[in-house]
């Protein structure tokens, strides 16, 4: 529900959770002005440097070295007077050298008895890319305290530059600017700026206070604060985070202004307001820790009072997962929304909103070298579209389950799997399953070759709840017998001028499992799995365990391959492959009928880089009885640099799907390029979902806009208005378009505004 922020935040959604110890990653407020501060904490910085200690190095590195604070001073002039314990006065071309630090000026007078420095004429400052500059400094050395009236300032790093009408060296390593003004822009160029009233910068505490800050774009204020603080280095603060704004068809204008509250090292919250016209303001909410054996976070979005339902709408998300390192591990995935429309109504993504099913799971695993035991729950939360009914799945309440497997023993692998699941449902038969099942092989690889016999018992027994049934507890036992085997033949090849290995592998997979009839027995977790490559080297044409099919059948596969030879990276792979049976396919679900064919749909793929530039994935699954297609997955994608990319996808399933995509990203002028996205389904005559927009890219900025549009469950449909400002080196204002363009544009890349990383010694001095 709650919308996704920029890079000064973390992602709003965990798709996965890792146990680390080490500190939470840095979340930052926004801070316009964090880059203006930057340019002149090195001066505080000073103040407490270490005595330098030589090291030896290959290359010149990006890292400050470390002054002496006390170390010698080297000066230089046209004309040098004075008394060297009295007072010292250069002039014409002065400069003083010390440390890393650099002082120039047309005439410099140092005061031995008041430590006092006094510059004039055109002084410049440098130090580790920041360069000072102004007409005059007045500077006591030692207690690094002084002020440089009507100061400009550059910092080479960030291409940075700026100026402020006095800036103070302070006690304490403080640094104050009076009416700075900063922008990464060229010289002459004020597309963007950042302005404050009064900026202090304090070094020791790591924290920077703007009073009076604004940021125009255009020569037009588009933010303003009257006063906030933000964190300088690498400690996170509490305070507020870039707002994104947008226009959506069923939310109306939104805004969204988040606020970080930085509890603890491991512990932080951020706290998000959505006003929306259309449906009132919406509070999400999200809480994160991280500890050495378990991590997590907590999200919870409200709306009190939704303006279109009159009701009150929320959704509820817990992560959690535990690792003590010595073999146990658990996890809790817990989602939960007030009402069926939750996702149509809030989401940003055609993704987010078709979530029908949300996981209610919670799991606990110990493993250890040979074995591991699983206890697991899974409920689910199942949202209702009027149009198209959704099956509520099974649920676990709970599954224990046992896995064990041995090391070699004089060349055969053995293993042991048991589970014992207890399944519930509203309105299906509902009961206890058992299982068991040993597995012997003996596998034989080498370079060249593998053969893998393998042998399997499966013993299977159910606990069904209902006076009413026939057999109650119904059973069935099947041995199961395969043997796997390929060839592998190498050769050196060249591809698109570059050299290459190209591999020809032909593979033969057997399978038997003698019939039983399974009629009796009911359907948990079982379907027909999809048939694909992997699919065809499995014995059970079903997932799950409630049906096991008959086999007597065999699988003829060729796979070939071009491959780096240096890394292995697989650069394009082509496959055919086929199954073929003796025996008729008996075993079905309740409703099917049993096949008497003698072979299995023919599959084809290819995958890879079939030229310079061009890249394809291609899938097809043909029934070779009916002369039909069953499956088909195609997708083209061009690519002849970055930033420029086309792509033309197209999908079907008999009876169910067929889909065609183009996405593009192209330049369409001079710093313009054009994105877009039209999926449109031939089967229901409807655009699925539109993406249209456009990037301009300058020197020193990046503006996005772009409108989508994507049907809703329910066949409602979405429009949206999503922009992003980019102002380099400094934050990006708007939506998170970059992770939609991401999603909706295969191969999309980021238009490539002027980066700050030419390194500090650009302007050495």
């Amino acid at each position: 529900m709650s919308g996704s922020y920029n890079s000064h935040a973390l992602s709003r959604r965990l798709s996965r959770l890792t146990i680390d110890a080490r500190p939470l990653p840095r979340l930052r407020p926004f801070r316009p002005e964090l880059a203006l501060a930057t340019c002149l904490l090195v001066w505080a910085a000073a103040a407490r440097a270490e005595e330098p200690r030589l090291r030896l190095e290959r290359s010149l590195g990006e890292g400050r070295g470390q002054p002496a604070a006390e170390g010698a001073a080297y000066v230089r002039a046209d004309r040098i007077s004075g008394e060297i314990e009295e007072r010292l006065r250069l002039e014409g071309n002065a400069e003083i050298r010390r440390g890393g630090t650099v002082l120039r000026g047309d005439r410099i007078e140092y005061s031995v008895a008041s430590d006092e420095l006094e510059a004039s004429g055109n002084v410049r400052l440098f130090r580790d890319g920041v360069a000072v500059f102004g007409p005059s400094l007045a500077l006591k050395i030692d207690a690094r305290t002084g002020a440089m009236p009507d100061a400009g300032f550059t910092y080479a790093p960030h291409q940075g530059r700026g100026t402020a009408r006095r800036i103070e060296f302070l006690e304490g390593g403080r640094v104050r600017l009076e009416d700075a003004v900063y922008t990464t822009c060229a010289p002459g160029d004020y597309s963007w700026w950042i302005q404050a009233r009064r900026l202090t910068i304090d070094q020791d505490a790591e924290l920077g206070v703007a009073n009076g800050a604004s940021v125009h774009f255009q020569g037009v204020p588009i933010l303003a604060s009257p006063y906030f603080q933000f964190p300088l280095g690498e400690h996170r603060r509490s305070g507020l985070l870039t707002p994104s704004f947008g226009i959506n068809s069923k939310l109306g204008v939104e805004a969204t202004v988040p606020y970080y509250w930085d509890i603890a090292p491991n512990y932080d919250a951020t706290i998000s307001p959505r006003f929306m016209s259309k449906r009132g303001v919406l509070i999400g909410t999200e809480f994160r820790y991280l500890e050495p054996n378990f991590s997590g976070a907590i999200q919870y979005d409200l709306n009190p009072y939704d303006r279109v339902t009159e009701t009150s709408r929320s959704f509820l998300s817990i992560r959690h997962l535990y690792d003590n390192a010595a073999g146990l591990t658990g996890g809790v995935n817990y989602n939960q929304v007030s009402d069926d429309n939750v996702p149509a109504d809030y989401a940003r993504t055609i993704a987010g909103s078709s979530r029908l099913v949300l996981p209610q799971d919670a799991f606990l695993r110990y493993t250890q070298r040979n074995w591991s035991a699983l206890v697991r729950v899974e409920e689910n939360q199942t949202l209702q579209d009027p149009t198209q009914p959704v099956a509520k799945p099974y649920e676990r309440v709970p599954q224990l389950s046992l896995t064990g497997w041995t090391p070699r023993i004089a060349g055969f692998d053995a293993g042991l799997m048991m589970d014992a699941t207890r399944f519930s449902h509203p309105t299906l038969v509902t009961g206890s399953r058992f299982l068991v099942n040993p597995s012997l092989a003996y596998p034989v690889r080498a370079p060249g070759y593998f053969l893998v016999p393998r042998v399997q018992w499966l013993g299977t027994w159910y606990e069904l709840d209902g006076a009413r049934l026939t057999d109650p507890r119904p059973s069935r036992t099947l041995p199961i017998a395969s043997v796997d085997g390929g060839l592998v033949f190498e050769r050196e090849a060249n591809w698109f001028g570059s050299a290459s290995v190209q591999t020809l592998e032909p593979r033969l997979f057997y399978a038997y499992v003698p019939y039983r009839d399974q009629s009796d027995l009911p359907v948990f977790d079982t379907a027909e799995a999809d048939f694909n490559f992997t699919q065809l080297f499995r014995e059970n044409r079903f997932s799950g365990f409630d049906r096991v099919s008959e086999a007597n059948q065999l699988t003829a596969a060729l796979v070939g391959r071009i491959l780096d030879p240096a890394t292995g990276t697989e650069r394009l792979r082509g496959a055919i492959g086929q199954r073929f049976y003796f025996s008729p396919q008996q075993v079905t679900l309740p409703g099917g009928t049993a096949s008497t064919g003698t072979e299995s749909d023919l599959l084809l793929e290819l995958r890879g880089v079939i030229a310079r530039g061009w890249i394809t994935d291609f899938y097809l699954q043909h029934s070779t009885l009916e002369n039909r297609m069953v499956r088909a997955a195609a997708a083209l994608r061009w690519q002849p640099q970055a930033g420029s990319v086309m792509s033309l996808a197209y999908r079907y399933k008999l009876d169910e799907i067929e889909q065609v995509d183009f996405a593009a990203q192209w330049p369409i002028a001079q710093r313009w390029y054009g994105v877009g996205l039209a999926t449109f389904s031939i089967r229901d005559s409807q655009w699925v979902e539109m993406l249209a927009g456009f990037e301009y890219r300058d020197d020193c900025w990046a503006l996005r806009l772009v409108g989508h549009s994507f049907v809703t469950p329910g066949e409602a449909r979405t429009t949206a208005v999503l922009f992003q400002l980019q102002l380099n080196g400094v934050a990006s204002i708007g939506t998170g378009l970059l992770d939609q363009l991401r999603r909706s544009i295969p191969g999309y890349q980021p238009i490539d505004v002027r980066q700050g990383t030419i390194g500090r010694y650009q302007d050495y001095e």
